[in-house]
């Protein structure tokens, strides 16, 4: 069963949520995706093996693990259609339907509320007159 009201227009607050919860959501994507990118290089640097004539220590530790972070940073900007734009349309989807399911869920207990409130209403004129008022 499927609820849905008119379509909310540009300037109501309820498409405003929604830009709102698209740019958490993209920016979210995106760090996702330089996360995954950092642990990428560092993972290719590991391979690289340590020690050496040209040895730099705790300082070079320290240099390639910002400079990591940086170009983990930079290199989803590269890419078109990165995996930062496959994890925003997935989890779009899935806020998407979540947020039905809430609408479909608040509108049952809306209905079964009134329909409650209808039966208390009936029962009380049936327990005072001892007849449900209908002539």
């Amino acid at each position: 069963m499927r609820i849905t009201g008119p379509a909310p227009s540009a300037g109501t607050p309820a498409s405003a949520a929604a830009a709102a919860r698209d740019a958490k959501l993209r920016k979210a994507s995106q760090q996702l995706e330089g996360a995954f990118v950092q642990q990428m290089y560092k993972s290719m640097r590991d391979t690289i093996p340590e020690g050496g004539m040209f040895d730099g220590g705790s300082g070079e530790q320290m240099f390639t693990g910002m400079m990591d972070e940086h170009v983990a940073a930079d290199t989803p900007l590269k890419w078109q259609h990165g995996m930062s734009e496959a994890i925003y349309r997935q989890m779009r989807g899935a806020m998407h339907q979540q947020h039905q399911d809430q609408q479909v869920a608040a509108a049952t207990s809306a209905s079964s509320a009134v329909s409650a409130s209808a039966a208390d209403v009936g029962t009380s004129a049936l327990a005072k007159t001892g007849t449900l008022g209908i002539k």
